[in-house]
């Protein structure tokens, strides 16, 4: 009779034994599914430190890209053509770039692969700002004759917006100087009147528009074109790393992302802080594009219509 006692409670306490290590069992078992470092395939995505790129920022934070089996590298360059320099050059993977970048690529090269994600803009979805001196005398955009407009980039996508935003004000190119400079410096070059005006996009017009002496005129974008697809992402049609599985698991990740910023909470704001440095208060009052899974193809055609007409592109 002891003897059964004793066993009962021998399997009592292996039984309690047992379920107390459940949890820790079915967690292992989860972790062992999950991708290692080592079989995480390395990616490199090339981008501009603008809020535009939140989508990759969000994928990342959120560890999107990697439960898809991908290790993403965020590479920041100063803009489109200096991207698609690096995606040719086989420095980056992925490239960022607007489309009128895209455009000019594509009228000498390959057709680039279109990869989920990608930005939209119009009235209600503006994120950027051409930015005066308050005390210049500049009060609209016909004041700008004779002016020096900073933009990231020639032969893109801003400069293409400046060019049509001041034909609203019966303004040509002749009327204007355009230099290149790079978004993070141009608040302190209008600072220090070496320009006249920047187009700045967010978040950097938001913290510019926090100091004194600034005033924005409008934003470039949307008196240039009311509404338009303005950037995505791509990758060379010949890619040994980027293949249509690769893709595939990118476009998973990006929807995520995508979904997230759609619905932005707290945990979303902190993922993009996490990237760009800053505080989730000002990137919740920025203005912010509407942020697109796909871009049309129509969009492409559009963009070759304008940069014709300001003369940019060959016929």
């Amino acid at each position: 009779m002891k003897k059964t006692i004793f066993t009962n409670k021998y399997v009592w306490l292996l039984l309690l034994g047992t379920l107390l290590l459940l949890p820790v069992l079915i967690m292992s078992i989860n972790n062992s599914k999950k991708a290692s470092p080592s079989q995480l395939l390395k990616v490199r995505i090339g981008y501009i430190p603008i809020l535009d790129c939140s989508q990759i920022y969000v994928a990342k934070q959120q560890n999107y890209f990697s439960q898809n089996e991908l290790d993403v590298e965020l590479v920041p360059l100063s803009s489109g053509p200096a991207i698609i320099q690096a995606l040719s050059s086989g420095a980056i993977d992925i490239g960022f770039a607007n489309l009128a970048t895209i455009v000019f690529y594509e009228q000498t090269s390959p057709r680039l692969n279109r990869l989920s994600g990608g930005t939209r803009m119009d009235k209600y979805y503006s994120e950027a700002g051409l930015v005066v001196l308050t005390d210049s005398g500049i009060e609209k955009i016909a004041d700008l004759k004779g002016k020096t407009i900073a933009v990231n980039s020639r032969r893109n996508i801003v400069d293409l917006a400046v060019l049509k935003a001041i034909k609203s004000a019966r303004l040509s190119a002749n009327d204007i100087t355009l230099v290149e400079i790079p978004f993070k410096d141009m608040e302190t070059a209008i600072r220090a009147k070496r320009i006249d005006a920047a187009t700045l996009p967010e978040p950097f017009l938001s913290v510019a528009l926090k100091g004194s002496g600034l005033r924005n005129l409008g934003d470039h974008f949307a008196i240039a074109f009311g509404e338009l697809y303005s950037t995505g992402y791509y990758a060379l049609p010949n890619s040994r790393i980027i293949t249509p599985e690769v893709i595939r698991k990118y476009d998973l990740a990006i929807a995520k992302a995508t979904s997230d910023l759609n619905n932005p909470t707290d945990k979303t704001y902190e993922a993009i802080s996490a990237v760009t440095k800053l505080p989730p208060d000002i990137l919740k009052s920025s203005g912010k594009p509407e942020y697109v899974i796909n871009v049309p193809e129509i969009a492409y055609e559009k963009m070759k219509t304008w940069l014709k007409e300001e003369k940019l592109l060959g016929n």
